[in-house]
């Protein structure tokens, strides 16, 4: 009998197809590739395999691209033997908590900006969601920072009132 397809001439080993294996390997150091992107705090930080850990710190220092690429396999072959859910979910999580803290971080900046254009409503729900901040301090850095745009001088009002919401929001959240 003469085989009639690429796949019937291959044995396949655990009912899989060379193509699926090697989109799989693939996709495993693209998951690789993601760890590496991630800063070394983060990495540090997941719970992940300690060798696992090792070598995508190891990749981070690797500034040859062909020496990259090969750490980029290995880092895929060490992942064959683990789950690498636990690994996506662990960089989901790095993701979502980025996205919050930015997100946090526009809303603050929001805020700031509509205290300087002299938004009323905002800084009273300002002071009703921070009891503990001090509206006069509010106001004039606002007021500062009003007249150091119209002046066009360095935004140093701006700044502290910023810091100032960044306290208080950090305070409330802890």
């Amino acid at each position: 009998m003469v085989p009639e397809t690429e796949e019937e001439m291959v044995p396949e080993t655990e009912g899989k197809s060379r193509t699926k294996a090697k989109h799989e390997v693939e996709a495993l150091q693209r998951l690789g590739e993601r760890l590496i992107e991630l800063s070394k705090e983060q990495i540090k930080s997941m719970a992940i395999p300690d060798d696992l850990k090792r070598e995508v710190l190891f990749a981070k220092t690797i500034t040859r691209h062909g020496a990259k690429r090969r750490q980029l396999q290995y880092i895929g072959s060490i992942m064959r033997d683990i789950d690498p859910e636990s690994v996506v979910t662990a960089i989901d999580r790095l993701s979502m908590a980025r996205a919050m803290a930015s997100s946090k971080f526009k809303k603050m900046e929001q805020l700031r900006d509509e205290l300087i254009q002299g938004n009323q409503t905002s800084l009273n729900s300002f002071i009703d969601d921070h009891p503990q901040a001090d509206r006069q301090r509010l106001r004039q850095l606002a007021r500062n920072a009003k007249n150091e745009i119209a002046a066009e001088k360095p935004p140093k009002s701006s700044r502290a009132l910023f810091k100032y919401i960044r306290e208080l929001t950090e305070a409330q959240d802890d």
